[in-house]
């Protein structure tokens, strides 16, 4: 009789064992599909395509580098076509998404991205300056009179 209440103990005990394991398992496995899960969630977080940002001009308009954005005079508001071709375009890359995210402050329906994925602010194109180097350089401002920083409302800023 002892040897059967050996074998009873010894099978209970295996068999709380391996619920023991098995649960710790699946916590394990919940536990990190979950912290996977997080870490794609924060992967797909776009960033915002423009943002504003407070610079010596007043608030400007950037990349999601944080690099100056410009608006060409001669594109009026038109949106469907830039003026700033070839050399200048070499020059004067324009922004282009395929599709625009605004951050915080900024009007989303101000946003619209044009057929050639250029985007535009409150009807105005969107380029970035091959002379700025850093984030927050603003070295086009003024460029012969037709380029300009972008304000947060849109405007060019002439100051």
């Amino acid at each position: 009789m002892h040897r059967r209440t050996l074998r009873r103990v010894l099978l209970v005990t295996l068999l709380t064992t391996g619920l023991a394991v098995a649960a710790e398992a699946t916590a394990f496995a919940d536990s990190s599909s979950r912290q996977q899960s997080s870490e794609l969630a924060k992967k797909k977080k776009k960033k915002p395509t423009i943002k504003v940002v407070t610079a010596d001009l007043g608030d400007i308009l950037v990349d999601a580098k944080g690099k100056t954005l410009y608006l060409y005079m001669p594109d009026g508001d038109n949106i469907d076509e830039s003026q700033c071709t070839d050399g200048c375009a070499t020059a004067w890359p324009p922004l282009t998404a395929k599709k625009a995210k605004v951050g915080k402050g900024l009007d989303a329906s101000f946003v619209t991205v044009s057929g050639s994925t250029q985007v535009a602010y409150n009807n105005h194109l969107l380029y970035r300056y091959g002379g700025d180097s850093a984030a927050g350089d603003t070295n086009g401002q003024g460029v012969g009179g037709v380029w300009f920083v972008v304000g947060a409302d849109g405007s060019p800023i002439s100051g």
